[in-house]
This record gives C-alpha cells, structure tokens and sequence, in this order.
C-alpha cells in the first residue's frame, strides 16, 4: 500500500494466520499518535467534534484538506496523557480505528488491513491473551467482534472522503478560505507557540456570496459544515486549558497563559 495516511507506517492485510496471536490493548490508548498535534478529519465528524476541538483546514495539491487540530505545540497531541489513554472528549474517528484501515487496488473488493507494526498492537506467540488485551481472533480462527467493531466505522470513509474532498474544493473555489495564524501560550513552560499556514472560513467572504452560490452550498448540503467549522473556532481558547499541567485547574491555567 502507497501512499500511506497520516500515522500508518506498514499496511498489511489482516490474515488469520499471520495475525491469529496478535491483540489489542483494552482499552484503547493512543501512543501512536502522540506526535501528532493534528489529525485528518471528514465533514460527518464536523458536527459531533465542533464543540470540543478546531477544525481548519490545510493547503494541498487536490485541495484544501481538513483537519481537527489536538494541540498547539508542534509534534504534541495535548489530549494523550503520558499512558497513551486519551484525557480529552470526543476520541476522533480516525483514531478510534487504529490500526485497521480499508485497502485494495483497482476493481476489487477493499480488504480489512492493518499497522503491522502498530503501536497498540501486541503479539503472543504462545496464544495466551497479555494482561489489558484483547486478541483479533479466537482459537477456532473465526474473528473476535474487535476487528469488526473498529473496521465499520471505516466502511464509510471512502465515500466520506469523496464528499468532503467536494465540499473543501467548493469552499476554495468559492474563494470562502483564508490564511490564519494560530497562537497560544504553553501554561506549563510559558512557552508561546504560533502556527502558520492553516486555513479557515472568511466570515466577510461568506456573506458576500451571490443568490446564486449560496443557493450551491444549501443544495450541496454544506451549510451545516460550514456553520460547525465556525463554532469549531471558539474552542482555540480552551488550548491554554490543555497545555495545564495535570492537577491544575483550568482558572490556574488562564491565569498562568494570561
């Protein structure tokens, strides 16, 4: 597999003899995207995530590409505590899914693949399940309900990443996204942090649209994306609360960043 997303480094496709000792941490932790202070997004998750994490966007060749952003601090995912659990609300969908991810070339069927090796995955030659694990398959070779659970929310992401590679190109053809520049304060070093090169909605753009274009967007079903990238942006200030070291309270962590 080419060309391989954000935090995956070897895809292979799950085989229930390669991988029929392999487990799972359970519960989940998110190690693996400990390096990353931002993470892909669709616009299904727009609405769910807005009130809890940024969604901007960020310039590509095929478009302007959306992400939710998870922390300030470049290489740092603020919301993943020192063991690898998440401390935030609302886990994205993307990473929920790690390490499974859909493949295939051409006409045929996708195939269930995984990070081989992905951090949280664990491997157990002599079959027994390790402490805080949960295997992909049972000794009969028939797969556990894990790999399903994690894998069908991934059914729908190609058809999701069609629709929001659509609806990004439409915010850039409709010249509605601007460079911003994010800034925040590290509460725990002092430490200010500034990040260049994203984009987000112009608000004056926006209501400068014709009859004609907005009637697009309503008729595309993009108005609710829109709206839930803008109130996304209000939660920019609550970044100084998760850069508080742990036991501070988030009135502490204002006045710390203040």
């Amino acid at each position: 597999m080419t060309g391989l997303p954000l935090l995956y480094r070897a895809v292979v496709p799950l085989d229930r003899a390669t991988h029929r000792t392999f487990h799972l941490a359970n519960p989940q932790r998110f190690g693996f995207a400990r390096d990353s202070h931002r993470v892909p997004a669709v616009i299904d998750a727009f609405g769910p995530a807005c009130r809890h994490r940024p969604i901007l966007f960020l310039p590509d060749g095929l478009g302007p590409t959306p992400v939710f952003l998870t922390g300030l601090v470049p290489a740092h995912c603020a919301p993943i505590d020192a063991d690898g659990a998440w401390a935030g609300r609302d886990r994205p969908a993307y990473l929920r899914r790690f390490p499974f991810i859909l493949g295939g070339t051409g006409d045929a069927p996708p195939l269930v693949c995984l990070d081989d090796p992905g951090d949280p995955i664990r491997r157990d030659s002599a079959g027994a399940a390790p402490a805080e694990a949960a295997p992909l398959f049972r000794e009969d070779g028939r797969e556990t309900p894990l790999p399903e659970e994690r894998v069908r929310p991934t059914a729908d992401d190609a058809d999701a990443a069609r629709r929001t590679m659509a609806f990004s190109r439409t915010l850039q053809d409709l010249g509605l996204l601007r460079a911003l520049t994010v800034q925040g304060r590290d509460a725990a070093t002092g430490a200010s942090h500034a990040m260049h090169g994203v984009l987000g909605i112009d608000a004056a753009a926006l209501a400068a649209l014709t009859d004609q274009d907005l009637g697009r967007l309503r008729r595309e079903g993009w108005l609710a994306a829109i709206d839930a990238h803008r109130l996304s942006l209000r939660t920019l200030a609550d970044f100084t609360r998760a850069f508080a070291p742990r036991g501070e309270t988030a009135a502490q962590a204002q006045d710390n960043a203040a």
